[in-house]
């Protein structure tokens, strides 16, 4: 189930949410914090996201696999699902970003099956 795909990602170290979107910015399903508030996360992330897949289109690129965006204390990493959603995780600055990335890939496909 998606819950326990979000539950895989959010229990690796430094993951803080592990949270799924849709472009409109509603949230299909999120597991982590209680500080960070999933809905206007969902808002800006889809707005990052689109403006990502415009860049990506104007360097003449089809699509775009992945966007890491790095705070003083959190990074938030999202990768594209199917029907227009995104798997976004937020880590602490100090996460191995390339685990979570790859644990993100690894199971991307499975997300999109829940969907």
């Amino acid at each position: 189930m998606l819950k326990n795909e979000l539950q895989h990602l959010f229990s690796l170290e430094g993951v803080r949410m592990a949270i799924v979107i849709d472009s409109e910015g509603r949230v299909a399903d999120e597991m982590g914090a209680s500080n960070i508030r999933g809905e206007q996360l969902a808002a800006v992330v889809a707005f990052v996201m689109a403006e990502s897949k415009a860049m990506a289109t104007r360097l003449g690129q089809e699509q775009i696999s992945m966007v890491f965006v790095e705070f003083r204390e959190l990074a938030l990493i999202s990768v594209p699902l199917v029907k227009g959603y995104f798997l976004v995780v937020i880590t602490e600055v100090g996460a191995n970003v390339g685990q979570v990335s790859y644990e993100m890939k690894k199971h991307q496909d499975m997300i999109s099956s829940f969907l």
